[in-house]
């Protein structure tokens, strides 16, 4: 779904400033940004901002980024109309954001039990992921994007009481976008989307009894360890959580070539930097968790996993029967997933035994 310029634009005339197309002089760009989150929002909002400089770095000051934050100048889930729309030039968010108008959307940033930070870049950079999402986002939203951000596995989330069995689970209200919150609709949960700035509040006044964002680093800024004591293990709902960096289709294709390197290679550097400062802030902020605020750990028991793996190969087989795009999509995220999972319990799980076992001993 896009939008019409002059209607996007008069949709959104009491936002507190115009949004406008790429300002051109002395052969200059300055690019409109639009981000879906606010401006200190650790781990994501810096994506953007690393982009900005890395562009303007690359091509000798040609191009310029200016970036603004959610609710400035449209709000975090508009971001998609607008860019593609033609009233904001590019944005930084997520494709499960997307999710509410093509489900497929989701595979190019997050499945439930899916691939990791590394698996995911395996997939867009060398298994075709980037030119399916390139092909289909263009002919759907007018958009073309690029991964950016991998925050890696997270937890399962925050809980205002315990979870001993998948009955524990029925009629709690929680936040869970994307494709993860149907399966916890399926498996009796009340999950609602409520955008990352908003949470904090909605469990403070009760609204929801539980929520999952990401891991350590983001969830302790937010401060939900105040509002709710069980934090859980797995992530299975976002073993890892790409963004993305999106463009005006038309735009893109009126870029000279090497402003379109320059940016991609801009997108590809905060990407990387951005999986680095996941890993190192979540171990820190983990500790601080454990240590300063007596979070009580806690591993979702087996019936839960279970019941929540099985709803979410349904749902993602469901999925892929959407649509002939879909299919396609599915088909290909599949059959890598297949490939690189059957490598990982290969390699990694005993690996991460060992060192559970070395941990033991230091």
């Amino acid at each position: 779904m896009t939008l019409k310029r002059r209607s996007f634009l008069a949709a959104t005339a009491a936002a507190p400033a115009a949004l406008a197309a790429p300002a051109l002089a002395s052969n200059r760009r300055t690019l409109q940004m639009v981000m879906s989150w606010s401006h200190n929002l650790p781990g994501l909002a810096v994506i953007a901002y690393d982009f900005a400089r890395f562009t303007e770095a690359l091509t000798d000051g040609e191009v310029t980024v200016d970036v603004a934050a959610a609710g400035e100048l449209v709000g975090p889930l508009e971001v998609f109309d607008a860019v593609g729309s033609g009233a904001a030039d590019c944005y930084h968010s997520t494709p499960i954001y997307l999710a509410g108008q093509w489900r497929a959307s989701a595979f190019f940033g997050q499945v439930p039990f899916g691939l990791t930070a590394l698996e995911h870049m395996g997939w867009m950079y060398h298994g075709g992921g980037q030119d399916l999402q390139h092909r289909h986002f263009r002919d759907l939203f007018n958009l073309i994007c690029f991964t950016a951000g991998q925050t890696g596995i997270q937890m399962g989330g925050w809980f205002n009481r315990e979870i001993n069995s998948l009955e524990d689970f029925r009629g709690l209200t929680m936040r869970m976008p994307g494709l993860a919150g149907e399966v916890m609709r399926r498996v009796g949960v009340n999950a609602m989307m409520i955008p990352a700035q908003e949470i904090f509040p909605a469990l403070q006044a009760g609204t929801i009894d539980a929520t999952a964002l990401q891991g350590p680093w983001l969830d302790t800024v937010s401060g939900f360890q105040q509002h709710a004591r069980y934090y859980y293990a797995p992530g299975w709902q976002e073993v890892n959580s790409a963004g993305e960096v999106g463009f005006n289709a038309d735009l893109w294709d009126e870029l000279p070539d090497r402003h379109k390197a320059a940016m991609e290679r801009a997108i590809q550097a905060a990407n990387s930097i951005n999986c680095g400062a996941w890993a190192y802030n979540n171990a820190i902020f983990f500790e601080t968790l454990r240590n300063e605020h007596d979070v009580d750990v806690r591993v979702f028991p087996d019936d839960v996993i279970d019941a929540l793996a099985t709803a979410s190969n349904d749902l993602l087989v469901e999925i892929g029967q959407d649509d002939e795009r879909a299919a396609e999509v599915f088909e290909s995220y599949d059959t890598f997933f297949r490939q690189v999972a059957t490598y990982s319990v290969a390699t990694e799980v005993p690996f991460f035994k060992a060192r559970e076992r070395q941990m033991a001993r230091i």
